[in-house]
């Protein structure tokens, strides 16, 4: 019996990943997340509770998991994540909800549903079921990440998430060796990009910073709260940073989760010690006290779509001697694109033209152009390619070059499509 692929949302975009895979008897939900930089949230194509037999959440971040508790407005499916998933997971939706609940089709209460569904996985770990089995491995992205094969009848489908095949001082590289499958449905949010050397990057941030501090100055860097933000402070403590080093925000209660994970973390013991090494904001006395002296400030929103990030830019943006180092990914319509691509910011209602030196570091979480070619020419056996997560006409693109080049079927398909797999 084959299997089909419904791609809910996610397909040619970033944002409210969702992937449906069925075979008449079995329905699997890869992920039910959400758009994240709009007023109003947009979800995935609905798919009801009661016809979905398990769901599997790759990562924590809102994009994969945001539409997610609406299955559980009523008793709804079993759904398997990492422990770090869940605890990660708690922390965002909470968020969300407090920032765009009045908009929300669900409430923390059926966050909670979803939480007593939850069956935890490890890495490497194979789980069977009447309907299915899967096989879960390390995806590399932020604590907890993994890809999944998904076996349904005669059928099995490798589904990355979001993954990274270069290890960060975070985490471990993702694990690319995911077994024969007959379909593989892959992000390549970057298929038309490469990142520069880590190691590169991290000094020419760290000398940027030091520049700045050193000439009075403050650095506010906005950071995403879960995992970029532990990561740059991490990185600017392994290349000798000396000077002060803020933490806001969400970012602080991350880091307590990620602790109680150690497992999950390439270097525990150095995680630990340079989240020892910061400054912890804990309300507004703090935050007047740290934007008005030299150090570097970490903070979310990452995008400056709210979030304590908006209380620093103002203050930091209109002196020459600050700067704003954007190191995480710049949604189109947010204030952090507009900052990247004109220099100016609204503030209370008014565009102004930022004075701070504003700077960009690539410090993704996401493989490169160069990883994802790598990672489709390891696959085994003759798999059908699916391109997910991504802007279309670079997907499209990179399906051709790819198609080309290892002679594989490999397409991207636009939400709503379906692909059959036989």
């Amino acid at each position: 019996m084959g299997v089909k692929l419904k791609f809910l949302g996610g397909a040619l975009e970033v944002g409210k990943q969702g992937l449906l895979v069925s075979n008449g008897d079995a329905n699997v939900l890869l992920d039910y997340g959400s758009t994240v930089s709009e007023e109003n949230p947009r979800f995935p194509e609905h798919v009801r509770p009661s016809a979905v037999d398990a769901v599997v959440l790759s990562h924590a971040h809102l994009d994969h998991s945001g539409a997610l508790p609406y299955l559980y407005v009523s008793f709804g499916p079993e759904v398997f994540m990492t422990p770090p998933t869940l605890d990660l997971s708690r922390l965002l939706l909470r968020d969300f909800l407090n920032i765009s609940g009045s908009v929300l089709p669900y409430e923390f209460l059926e966050v909670e549903g979803m939480t007593k569904r939850t069956t935890f996985v490890e890495y490497q770990e194979t789980v069977s079921r009447e309907k299915f089995e899967i096989n879960t491995m390390n995806a590399g992205h932020i604590p907890g990440s993994m890809m999944t094969t998904l076996k349904v009848g005669s059928k099995s489908v490798l589904f990355t998430g979001d993954f990274n095949l270069t290890e960060t001082r975070l985490l471990e590289k993702a694990n690319m060796d995911g077994g024969e499958a007959d379909a593989v449905v892959m992000e390549a949010t970057y298929s038309d990009k490469d990142h520069p050397k880590r190691e590169d990057m991290e000094k020419e941030l760290v000398s940027a910073c030091n520049q700045i501090v050193e000439s009075g100055g403050t650095v506010l860097i906005p950071a995403f709260s879960v995992g970029r933000s532990h990561e740059i402070v991490s990185v600017l403590r392994a290349q000798g940073f000396k000077h002060q080093i803020h933490i806001d925000g969400m970012a602080r209660e991350a880091a307590e989760i990620i602790m109680e994970h150690p497992a999950y973390l390439r270097d525990p013991r150095e995680f630990e010690k340079s989240m020892q090494s910061v400054n912890w904001i804990e309300g507004w006395r703090d935050r007047k006290r740290a934007v008005s002296q030299p150090g570097v400030i970490v903070s979310p929103a990452g995008m400056l779509r709210g979030g304590a990030a908006a209380f620093y830019i103002d203050k930091v943006a209109f002196s020459k001697k600050n700067g704003v180092f954007i190191v995480s990914y710049q949604a189109a319509k947010t204030p952090g694109r507009m900052l990247l691509d004109t220099g100016s910011l609204y503030f209370r209602g008014e565009k102004r033209s930022v004075d701070a030196a504003v700077k960009k570091f690539d410090f993704s979480s996401h493989s490169g152009k160069r990883d994802l070619e790598a990672f489709i020419k390891s696959l085994k056996g003759q798999p059908s390619v699916y391109l997910i997560h991504g802007e279309g006409e670079s997907l499209k693109k990179f399906s051709v070059e790819m198609t080309q080049l290892t002679g594989l079927q490999v397409q991207a398909l636009a939400n709503g499509d379906t692909a059959e797999i036989n």
